[in-house]
């Protein structure tokens, strides 16, 4: 199946999709191994930031031996990309989709990128998902200690939202309602009756994405997927796990361990659990 059919099953049928960021291969492997055990479909994706430390190929590689070992659905994302030809970079290096996130600009300047992006994408492959972004996140994908205000005209605008589908022709729109990049002070209350105004005006085969899902409680998440929702991302809760459980192994481990697979065992182990919860709160499990 492609990512649009599955995601447009996951829209019929009141699911989501999970996706999960990666910078390095014990969190892709994590994630794999979540996918195999509970039979989900799942996107893996790369920022700039962490293209720019793992490789545009090479990530391109890992994820495909990882689709031919496994059997499962994976598809690579080029995640918030900032520029036309960054996105162009990362499709012609073979990622299954992008997201061109031109957010911060004029809505006219956003549709005329957003557009170029669209047509690149249709012009190399019928295959390859293009996402698109309206209104601004506000945020870094980290823990941060403090509470982010998010602005009025931070929100994405329904009508906005069926105009910029229509002139750009995206396969995915991510939105804001809410939602912000890392686990804040005082998260957030997602804002559920402008996701349902957003999907009752937008293509239903445009596909809605929940951006920053880490630290959204549980019930949010589920109140959004019946919402309309039918994407989620995940990056900071899976670099939390890292970071905490290496700390831990390698207490626990000592000053005579070296073997680094010895060491990142147990954090591949926490992180593929973690991704295990976030499948099953999803209800993406055994869609496969």
């Amino acid at each position: 199946m492609s990512l649009k059919e599955i995601l447009a099953q996951a829209s019929s049928e009141k699911w989501a999709v999970p996706h999960f960021n990666f910078s390095n291969l014990e969190i892709l492997k994590a994630v794999v191994e979540a996918a195999r055990e509970t039979k989900s479909p799942v996107l893996v994706g790369t920022s700039e930031g962490e293209r720019n430390f793992v490789g545009l190929p090479e990530a391109v590689s890992m994820v495909k031996a990882f689709r031919e070992s496994s059997g499962l659905p994976i598809f690579l994302n080029a995640d918030h990309t900032k520029s036309v030809e960054a996105a162009k970079q990362a499709m012609d290096a073979g990622y299954d989709s992008v997201h061109i996130d031109l957010s911060a600009l004029s809505f006219e300047e956003n549709v005329r990128g957003t557009t170029e992006v669209v047509k690149y994408a249709r012009d190399k492959s019928s295959e390859i998902s293009a996402e698109g972004e309206l209104g601004y996140l506000r945020g870094e994908s980290k823990i941060e200690k403090k509470k982010i205000e998010i602005r009025p005209e931070d929100y994405t605008d329904p009508e906005e939202a069926a105009d910029f589908v229509k002139k750009t022709g995206v396969d995915r729109l991510a939105i804001a309602v809410g939602n912000v990049h890392g686990i804040t002070l005082d998260e957030p209350k997602l804002d559920v009756e402008r996701i349902k105004k957003i999907r009752a005006v937008v293509s239903p085969e445009v596909a809605l994405v929940l951006h920053a899902g880490s630290g959204i409680p549980d019930e949010d998440i589920k109140t959004a997927i019946s919402a309309g929702i039918s994407n989620i991302h995940i990056s900071t809760e899976l670099r939390a796990e890292f970071r905490e459980e290496l700390e831990k192994s390698l207490h626990k481990k000592g000053e005579a361990e070296y073997a680094p697979y010895k060491i990142l065992e147990p954090v591949v182990e926490a992180i593929k659990q973690k991704a295990v919860e976030k499948i099953e709160l999803f209800s993406s499990a055994n869609r496969m």
